[in-house]
């Protein structure tokens, strides 16, 4: 394994005629540009070097061949730079190159790949062009090389989902030649390369620049304009798609040399762009989203968990926890209550073996770590415990209370509220630095996100410990500070109350909607409420607070229509799922404006677009000027992965910013004079950061450590 510090491209020439060109650049082998210079110094030598037979193109280590360029490098002023593009160089050599494909080969690094003559892949290796997920096409070549490789369809389907491809699809595919086991990859390159050498030394066919002819089936303008259709549904809102769809069709159209032209022009208009930064602000986000400064403390290790419940989220809770490896014991009152949240999680593999997702074995495995009891004593090894009971709070701190008399001293010890304060839980405990709120979505097992919650007294190990769980389980995780909804939940809080508003005020259900998913939202508010139905309906019931006179929510419930479940609710529905407005809905919004005297007037779209979101970005404003998050990427990961927010904004913050901030306070302002409700008051961080004419990004860099913290 290479040094920390090492960046560079080292020269070998067996014996056997084999020169091993190593990429050498720690961690990942990534394209800076030493090493490309480095590539085209390997060449130089390799190509008046007569007794080279062939060429094995390797990386350092065993993450990467090359995962990509070096962006922060390639940015910085150099005193001599590369004479073509990287890719270029092994495929002009005249002697056989084989890249020798190990871990995660991606982005910049599968095209240095397909520029060499042949790819012989580990067998546990990865390949994939990733840039259209930060809002980019492939720039060195590898619209134009992977066509001209596999098909248009298949590169494609390749791209435009920038996803990771294992060996075998990449074999099937062909872009692997061939694949081998990963422990003797450079050997079988080598075997290879030189058997290659003998067969054919002139690389006859091999340089995918000379292929004049896309290969599989004949594609023409109707193929790609449908291919545009259905990427456009599948990537709402994202420009990276189409211009990848123009480079493969300029492939299939064009020279070599004019398609790499036509790429290059269309990368240039990409990047910088608001699409674009967007997208590798959420990239960063997610991944920074885990550092919690000043966080020395090593997680505990953890084998064995226990769910306390067996409902839905318990349930979708320990899915997650058995696939990562962890033994799962579900504790509930009663047998009977565990044998319905087992049969559950049972139905939810058996679809997805019947979808092929999870073999039968695979499953098996699975529910071989589950175990169930209802008894708190053989919960007492569980590394960490989860709670995931219905939202009272007296119900919560009995539960802490067993756990505090039963648990392990080192046990976390995690309640799954979505609101309740975690202090409060904690109290029922001896041991409060154990306690953290680690807050799923739902369904659990789906969604990506995992609020863990820091109490007042919650220890480094037990937040290290959280968030390493987290990680392994695949969720990304936020800490988030103890306030009344913590980040997500409080930040939406208002969403659906001000559609309503506005819905009173006089703007149609339709547009409302409307503006919100063509902002990039999945549903808009109505229709989030027709698919959830109405949550809220029977504790209003209960409370006495039903009123069909004055709420349309109400009216709907009463009057039975509980949304797509039984297709009515604000819309009506067909047995495919398809809206349609309700007449009786409509003359029911305009009683109720009669009732409450109001007269419907005109909303335009941009103010429904400021209604439905600025509050939202204020509340954000709060939440970070109360200290309740680290950071506003903190933020944008929660609404990103917790509300599906659209990843081509950002997030709430990064949009925030873009849109401008003083636009903000201006519209916050004068919806709080007409309306002075808390939600719509301009928060204090938003008017520090428009009154020092910076952004939120640029005023939290330099003024973090100065706001309050609870972090």
């Amino acid at each position: 394994m290479s040094a920390p510090g090492t960046n560079r491209v080292d020269l070998e020439v067996r014996p056997d005629g084999c020169a091993i060109v190593t990429l050498d650049h720690f961690p990942l082998n990534t394209l800076s540009n030493a090493v490309q210079l480095g590539i085209e110094d390997a060449a130089d030598k390799i190509d008046a070097d007569k007794s080279i037979k062939a060429v094995v193109v390797r990386g350092a280590g065993s993450r990467a061949l090359c995962a990509g360029a070096d962006i922060v490098d390639l940015n910085k002023k150099h005193d001599r730079y590369p004479r073509k593009g990287f890719m270029e160089y092994f495929e002009d050599l005249k002697v056989p190159v084989v890249a020798a494909i190990q871990g995660f080969t991606l982005g910049g690094g599968l095209e240095l790949a397909l520029g060499c003559h042949y790819r012989v892949m580990a067998s546990n290796a990865m390949i994939g062009l990733p840039e259209v997920n930060i809002g980019l096409l492939p720039g060195g070549q590898g619209t134009q090389r992977l066509p001209r490789l596999i098909g248009a369809e298949a590169a494609l389907d390749f791209m435009c989902s920038g996803a990771h491809v294992p060996s075998k699809k990449a074999a099937e595919w062909g872009v692997a030649d061939k694949v081998v086991p990963a422990e003797s990859l450079v050997e079988d390159a080598v075997a290879f390369a030189l058997e290659k050498a003998s067969s054919n030394p002139s690389n006859s066919g091999r340089k995918i620049s000379e292929v004049k002819q896309v290969p599989g089936k004949k594609v023409d303008a109707a193929f790609f304009n449908k291919m545009r259709k259905q990427y456009a549904a599948k990537r709402k809102g994202q420009t990276a798609p189409q211009r990848i769809i123009d480079c493969v069709e300029a492939a299939t159209k064009s020279s070599f040399k004019d398609g790499c032209e036509t790429e290059r022009k269309l990368f240039a208009t990409l990047i910088g762009s608001p699409e674009a930064n967007a997208l590798q602000h959420v990239f960063f986000s997610e991944r920074g989203a885990a550092k919690i400064p000043g966080l020395k403390a090593k997680p505990n290790k953890v084998k064995k968990a226990a769910l306390i419940g067996s409902g839905l989220m318990a349930g979708g809770i320990a899915m997650s926890l058995a696939e990562a490896g962890i033994a799962v014991t579900l504790l509930d009152r009663e047998q009977k209550f565990i044998d319905k949240g087992m049969s559950v999680i049972k139905a939810n593999y058996a679809r997805s073996v019947k979808r092929g997702s999870k073999t039968q074995a695979r499953v098996d495995q699975i529910l071989s770590l589950f175990s169930s009891t209802t008894s708190y004593e053989d919960i007492a090894d569980a590394d960490v415990v989860i709670e995931a009971v219905f939202e009272v709070m007296e119900v919560k701190k009995e539960i802490f209370a067993l756990l505090d008399k039963h648990c392990k001293p080192d046990a976390v010890l995690a309640s799954n509220t979505s609101f309740l304060s975690i202090d409060e839980i904690a109290s029922a405990t001896k041991r409060p630095e154990n306690v953290i709120g680690m807050h799923f979505f739902s369904p659990a097992n789906v969604m990506p996100l995992l609020e863990n919650v820091r109490g007042a007294k919650t220890s480094d190990a037990t937040i290290a410990t959280a968030m390493d769980v987290g990680s392994r389980i695949g969720k990304w995780c936020v800490l988030a500070g103890n306030c009344h909804g913590f980040i997500a939940n409080r930040m939406m809080a208002n969403y659906s109350a001000e559609a309503r508003s506005l819905l009173m005020e006089g703007a149609p259900l339709t547009e409302i909607d409307g503006v919100a998913v063509e902002y990039g939202m999945p549903l808009g508010p109505f229709q989030l409420r027709d698919l959830t139905g109405d949550v809220g309906f029977e504790a209003r019931k209960k409370r006495g607070e039903v009123n069909t006179e004055t709420s349309v929510d109400d009216w709907l419930a009463v009057n039975g229509r509980l949304g797509q479940k039984n297709g009515a609710g604000y819309y009506d529905y067909d047995e495919n799922r398809k809206r349609t407005v309700n007449q009786s809905v409509l003359d029911k919004i305009e009683a109720v404006r009669k009732v409450k005297g109001i007269t419907a007037r005109k909303v335009d779209k941009e103010e429904i677009l400021q209604r439905l979101f600025l509050p939202i970005v204020n509340e954000g404003f709060k939440i970070l000027e109360e200290g309740f998050a680290i950071r506003p990427q903190d933020i944008d990961v929660a609404l990103v992965h917790g509300y599906n927010w659209p990843r081509y904004r950002g997030g709430p913050m990064h949009w925030a910013d873009a849109y401008g901030l003083p636009k903000i306070l201006q519209a916050l302002e004068e919806f709080s004079k007409k309306n002075p409700k808390e939600h719509l008051r301009p928060s204090n961080l938003l008017k520090d950061c428009v009154a020092a004419n910076q952004s939120l990004a640029a005023y939290w860099a330099k003024n973090s450590k100065k706001v309050n913290a609870k972090l």
